[in-house]
């Protein structure tokens, strides 16, 4: 099924404009906040100001202009795009709940003849397989992984005025520029913000460094190769604190200035507002990682994540789910769907004006490496959420074996890490409980 892709602003703040304009008056005008925003309404000289201000380098007044996108029909590949800009917000319509065997995917422009039935043939025959996959049984969360990069996505994105600056003009003169797809959506919402917020377009037009050279199609053996469950998703914890009981000490003696009480890691989980986790930072790599197994990592906004772009990702290697590995007619319809694809894939360098488009041919069951580091308050939350029964089978398994290296490390505070049932002793999933709740908590009293 084919749909014209689609980026539309859905919702500004009130006035943003107005406010913007008080931002940047507010530090050198006489006169208290409301009455600076009163007499910037409506006012003319508003767009002037706003663009000395920022062509002197002070950005910070248009993160006071909020937006939010809604993003339609786009390909995933684009999603990974967007996601990966950290002062953004999304929600994304999740692959393991709904059906895409009908949603159609994107299919490149200036495509003819012999290329776009070639294309036509690798995607069709994809969604076929994961059709097959559903009826057959497979949950939608496993049938995913045959789902070609250039599905359609339809999420929303909400980001301040300077976030999306800085992505349009990644578009425009970085990362993106060579694709497509991502110029058509910079094109719609430029032309939005022409009405909408115009003093943005100067920062648009800012070029940042010159990109790097296009990513080549890699393909790393001529057969696919199929990692198992437990061969995919290692964790290497890479770094952490060495005396991190005295940095929250530390942390602590100053949020607790002339405190009665002394400091103990008790008290400091039981508060409401532990900053002082926050000064413990723990770097660690996933290696073999799916494609839609990033998108549950990346998600979580407070970290440092280093993920290569898709399209580095290796199309040799892909993930064998337990529920198709464990039926063999099952294995045998996933297994030759993928050996189609990846045959179809070697054959792209003979298709130069195809191969310009590989990434679209990238499968969200094909696998790449990332690092991440993450402050010991965002793993509280990240282990909490991802090591639930109810998270994916991937990422809970990446979060598990992440909690049992950093118990190695500092047994005293992530011993009393786990999902909810087990760190605060009740289970927040209601009707979607697992219902295992005694017996999930002994599982991680045992993790070690």
């Amino acid at each position: 099924m084919e749909r014209e892709l689609h980026a539309k602003i859905i919702s500004c703040n009130a006035n943003s404009g107005d406010v913007c304009a008080s931002a940047a008056r507010i530090s050198t005008t006489a006169g208290d906040a409301h009455a600076i925003f009163e007499n910037a309404r409506e006012n003319p000289k508003n767009r002037a100001l706003i663009e000395k201000v920022l062509a002197s380098g002070h950005k910070s007044l248009i993160e006071h202009a909020v937006f939010t996108l809604a993003l339609r029909d786009v390909s995933a590949f684009v999603e990974q795009f967007f996601i990966e800009f950290r002062l953004a917000s999304f929600t994304v319509k999740s692959r393991r709940y709904v059906d895409f065997s009908r949603l159609g995917y994107y299919i490149p422009p200036g495509l003819e003849r012999e290329d776009l039935a070639f294309y036509r043939r690798y995607m069709d025959a994809l969604f076929e397989a994961y059709g097959e996959l559903l009826e057959a049984g497979v949950p939608r969360e496993d049938a995913r992984f045959l789902l070609p990069y250039s599905f359609h996505s339809n999420f929303y994105c909400t980001l301040n005025a300077r976030e999306l600056a800085r992505l349009l003009s990644e578009i425009r003169y970085g990362r993106g520029r060579e694709i497509p797809e991502l110029q058509s959506l910079a094109d719609q919402l430029t032309a939005q913000l022409e009405k909408q917020f115009p003093f943005l377009l100067p920062e648009v037009r800012q070029s940042p460094a010159p990109a790097a050279a296009p990513h080549p199609l890699r393909c790393s053996s001529q057969a696919p190769v199929f990692l198992s469950r437990q061969e995919a998703g290692a964790v290497s914890l890479l770094n952490a604190p060495a005396e991190p009981l005295k940095l929250l000490e530390a942390a602590w003696l100053i949020q607790n200035p002339g405190a009665e009480t002394p400091f103990t890691l008790e008290s400091l989980l039981q508060s409401r507002r532990p900053r002082e986790l926050e000064q413990l930072a723990y770097s660690f790599r996933v290696s073999s990682v799916t494609l839609s197994g990033v998108t549950h990592l990346v998600r979580h906004r407070m970290q440092s994540i280093v993920v290569p772009p898709i399209q580095s990702a290796d199309r040799s290697r892909f993930i064998l789910p337990d529920s198709v590995a464990d039926r063999p007619a099952r294995l045998e319809r996933y297994q030759r769907a993928v050996e189609a694809a990846h045959g179809m894939t070697l054959l792209l360098r003979e298709r130069p004006d195809l191969e310009k488009y590989h990434y679209y041919f990238a499968l969200s069951g094909n696998m790449l490496d990332v690092m991440s580091t993450m402050n010991a308050r965002e793993l509280q939350w990240f282990i909490r959420l991802r090591s639930c029964s109810r998270a994916q089978w991937e990422v809970r398994d990446v979060a598990v074996e992440l909690l049992r290296q950093l118990r190695h490390s500092f047994p005293e505070l992530f011993g009393g890490f786990g999902p909810s049932c087990f760190a605060g002793g009740r289970c927040p999933e209601g009707r979607l409980s697992c219902g295992r709740m005694d017996e999930v908590v002994k599982r991680f009293q045992a993790l070690s």
